[in-house]
This record gives structure tokens, C-alpha cells and sequence, in this order.
């Protein structure tokens, strides 16, 4: 296969492609199509993306869930359907990312247009930063419990939120890093280490003895949860570093492994713990966890939780950065240093107007799972879908620069704001109505990406029946960029 064939740009001379390189390298091809020399192996891919899926949030979810009267076997059924969920999602959207080579943010200029680019790229900085800010208050949250009272908490929160920012600074390759050789070795050992020992330790007996509670959780409330938690959204943002081909579309093992891990055996092992606890409240069961998995000292509690939490924001801040810079580049000179660093301030200023833990996982779990990842659904049908159904296919070979974008791919738009809204309604998002914070119908993650994904195929359906192929890929908002001779970008 071609490196045309793969997106990547035609030859250029020597001296400019070295040039251009090292300047990209800088800017973490945030403007450019991540070139095959740069590509990552599965395995390292597979250590990154698990340091986003194997978090103490997801431990945190079964944990909840036995004390919100669910039993083990329909927990166990939940995080089944909560993995397999995700995992048949993050097929399409990661795999956008592999065969595109580009950002999240930048790929919706050439597949929304610039109306469309804007909007996502804005919900992409939502999403990370409300994610980001969440996960500094549960650090805060965790060291008051292991610790003891923190002294100028407000400040140190602040503090800690600017200083997370450091991987990110260095782009791709310090998040890898970090992923590789610090959070998932530490995080998998203690997660293997905790299942096995709550798994000897647990009686059928104790097992049995569910809490009974006046309201207990719905079974896809508990599912919902854990897509709202695992389900990031800005995949290709990740995977444009892994290796397109076959090969990347049936690598199950790098996105398998870390759902398996992080949104199955996690939540488990957090369900058994809080069997063997009896501790509802939220301080004791943290000094519980640190009791039962690490003999009782809470400091090296505090350094595990640390380096995982640690890890994930790395993931959460990413989003929102390559969201911002898209927005920001055509800001002359605009590098992306200064969006990573203006986003660290951000965050520290936002932290004194957090609302409760409790309330911040809430809406950022839930707004989370309904918004970019629809978008991210709306991409994989366009990028792999159309082009087999209905033959058409999007230049996506290289970044489209504004002046070459159409103003709006209204299909796509109107695809995203049709299933956003249902995702938001169907999980009681709406501020003002009666259902806000009360409402949960079904699966409202699923529901917002189907409908998504099916508005947009039937819109595009249409205007290709009723059009010809060139009006039809004007009212689709097709970039400006001229076609391959040879080859389709979606491989």
C-alpha cells in the first residue's frame, strides 16, 4: 500500500519535508497527517489507551453499585453490556484516527465544515476540561480521605491543576511515556493484586447480603455510567499514532484488553471490596481500599491513586487542547504550547466554582457520552460507511485549511444536534425541566449515538438519490482539496 493510499502527503523536497517535520514534531502534528515514520506499534498503543480505561473511577462504579442494592450478577451483566458497547463504538472512532492520520478536531473540518468544525471542536474543549476539573477535585477529594485535612485546600487544588498539564507539553510522546513505563504497570499490578485477594476473601454468604436501599440504581443508570466514564470520544486523537491497515482495524487485543480491564474486571473487583467493607460513605471506603489492597498504608494509596488519576488527565486534557488549537489556528504564529499552557490556567481559575464531586461526575459523565462521541459516530460512517453504500468519498488524504472548507455539512450537523438531543434528554440533562438530574430512560449514550448515525444515513441517502453526485457533495460540504488519482483515503 501507497503512502498516498495511507493519507500522507505527496513527496516533497529533502530539505522542506525535514523542515516541516521537525516543525510538526513541535506542534504534535497538530496541523498535519501524523507521517508513517512516526506511527506506534499495537503494544504501545495498547499502553496508552489503557492508562485512559484502567482508572479508580471504574473501581468506584461496582463499588457504588452494591451499595445502590445491585447484585453481582447483574453487575456483571451491566459492565458486559457497558464494554461490548464501547468497544463496538471505539471500532469506528479509533480506527477514523488510524486511517485518517489526523486530530479529531482538524478531521471535522473536512467532514462538518467550518460551522460544524467549530461546534465539535467547542465540545471537545467542554468535555476535556469538565472531565479535567472532576478528576483534580477527586485527587483533592481522595488525599482529604487518606490523609486528613489538607491545609489552603483551595489553593492546592489550583495549583494541581496547572501542574497536570506537564505531559501534555510535550505533546504525544509524553503522555506515552508516562502511560508506559509509570501508570499501567503500577495500576495493573495493584488492580490484579486487589481482584484476586477480594475474590479469596469474599463469601457466598456476604455475597448474598445485598444492602437494601429505598431507591435503588436502575440497571442501565449503573451501565451509563460506565460508558459515561469510559467513553472519551476524541479516540482518533489517539489512534492517528497508530499503524493504518487491516492489521489496525482488527486489532481487538489493543482495544479489547483495556474494557476488559478498566470498564469489566475493575468495577468487579470495586463490587467485591465494598462487599468485604460494609462502608457506604466515601472516606471510610477509600481508607478501606487502602486497608484491604495496600496494608493499611494510606500514603502509598495516595502515590497509586496519584500516578492513575495522574495518567487520565493527561487523556482529558488532551482533548480539550487539540479541540482549542483547532479553533486558535488561525491565529497567526499560534503554537501549541500556548494552548496547553493557557488551558492550565484555565483550569486553575475554574477550580474555585467546582460544585460537588458527586454533581460534577454527574453532568460530565453524562454530557460526556452524548456529545463528541456522537460526532466521532457521524465521522466513522462518513469515513467508512458512504463510501460502500453510496460511493462517496471524502478527500481526507491531508488537513484542509479554512479558506478550502465549506461553510457547513448540514447533514452532519443536523445528525449531531438530532443526537445529542436525545442522548441529553433521555439521561435528564435539560437544565430547567422537571426531569433535570431525575430522568434516565434507557440507554441514553447508545441512543444518542444510533441516532446520530442513522439521521445522518438517511439524510445522505436522500441527497444522493434526488441529487447528482456533484450537488451532492456540495450540500455535503466537501473541502476544496482535489481527489487521488489512484487510491481512497479510507483505505
Amino acid at each position: 500500500m501507497s503512502d498516498q493510499q495511507l493519507g500522507t502527503e505527496p513527496p516533497a523536497p529533502a530539505a522542506q519535508l525535514a523542515g516541516a517535520q521537525q516543525e510538526t514534531a513541535v506542534s504534535d502534528y497538530t496541523e498535519s497527517v501524523v507521517p508513517l515514520s512516526a506511527r506506534r506499534s499495537n503494544f504501545r498503543m495498547l499502553l496508552t489507551f489503557g492508562s485512559m480505561q484502567l482508572v479508580f473511577g471504574a473501581v468506584l462504579v461496582g463499588y457504588d453499585a452494591r451499595f445502590q442494592g445491585m447484585t453481582l450478577g447483574r453487575l456483571i451483566v451491566a459492565m458486559a453490556i457497558a464494554a461490548a458497547a464501547m468497544t463496538v463504538y471505539c471500532l469506528g472512532s479509533a480506527n477514523v484516527g488510524a486511517v485518517v492520520g489526523q486530530t479529531h478536531a482538524v478531521t471535522t473540518r473536512s467532514i462538518f465544515g467550518t460551522l460544524g468544525s467549530a461546534l465539535v471542536s467547542l465540545l471537545l474543549v467542554i468535555d476535556g476540561m469538565g472531565f479535567y476539573l472532576f478528576t483534580v477535585l477527586l485527587v483533592i477529594t481522595l488525599g482529604q480521605a487518606l490523609i486528613g485535612t489538607l491545609p489552603a485546600v483551595a489553593l492546592i487544588t489550583a495549583v494541581l491543576a496547572f501542574v497536570m498539564i506537564i505531559n501534555n507539553y510535550f505533546g504525544f510522546t509524553g503522555l506515552q511515556r508516562f502511560a508506559q513505563f509509570v501508570a499501567v504497570p503500577i495500576i495493573v499490578v495493584w488492580g490484579l493484586y486487589a481482584t484476586i485477594k477480594s475474590f479469596t476473601s469474599v463469601s457466598a454468604h456476604q455475597l448474598a447480603a445485598v444492602p437494601h436501599t429505598a431507591a435503588p440504581a436502575s440497571f442501565f443508570l449503573v451501565v451509563g455510567a460506565m460508558v459515561g466514564l469510559s467513553t472519551w470520544g476524541n479516540e482518533p486523537d489517539i489512534f492517528r499514532y497508530s499503524k493504518p491497515g487491516r492489521a489496525s482495524w482488527w486489532n481487538f487485543p489493543t482495544l479489547v484488553i483495556p474494557y476488559v480491564l478498566g470498564a469489566f474486571l475493575f468495577p468487579i473487583m470495586g463490587y467485591m471490596i465494598a462487599t468485604l467493607s460494609g462502608q457506604p460513605s466515601f472516606a471510610p471506603s477509600i481508607k478501606y481500599f487502602a486497608s484491604f489492597t495496600l496494608f493499611g498504608l494510606s500514603a502509598l494509596m495516595m502515590i497509586v491513586l496519584l500516578v492513575n488519576q495522574w495518567a487520565v488527565q493527561d487523556g482529558n486534557l488532551y482533548i480539550a487542547i487539540n479541540g482549542a488549537q483547532n479553533l486558535l489556528s488561525r491565529i497567526p504564529r499560534w503554537r501549541r504550547q500556548y494552548t496547553v499552557v493557557g488551558l492550565g490556567l484555565v483550569a486553575a481559575g475554574l477550580t474555585y466554582i467546582l460544585p460537588s464531586l458527586t454533581k460534577t461526575f454527574n453532568i460530565v459523565t453524562g454530557i460526556g457520552a452524548v456529545t463528541v462521541p456522537v460526532a466521532s459516530t457521524i465521522m466513522a460512517m462518513d469515513v467508512f460507511v458512504l463510501p460502500r453504500l453510496l460511493g462517496l468519498r471524502r478527500p481526507l488524504y491531508r488537513v484542509a485549511t479554512w479558506p478550502e472548507l465549506a461553510f457547513a455539512n448540514w447533514p452532519a450537523i443536523i445528525a449531531l444536534l438530532a443526537g445529542t438531543a436525545v442522548g441529553v434528554f433521555t439521561c435528564g440533562l435539560v437544565p430547567g425541566t422537571a426531569g433535570f438530574g431525575k430522568t434516565y430512560i434507557g440507554f441514553p449514550a447508545l441512543q444518542a449515538w444510533a441516532t446520530g448515525a442513522a439521521v445522518y444515513l438517511i439524510l445522505v441517502a436522500v441527497i444522493s438519490v434526488v441529487t447528482k453526485k456533484p450537488q451532492a457533495r456540495e450540500l455535503l460540504g466537501y473541502a476544496a482539496i482535489k481527489e487521488q488519482p489512484s487510491a481512497s483515503t479510507a483505505g
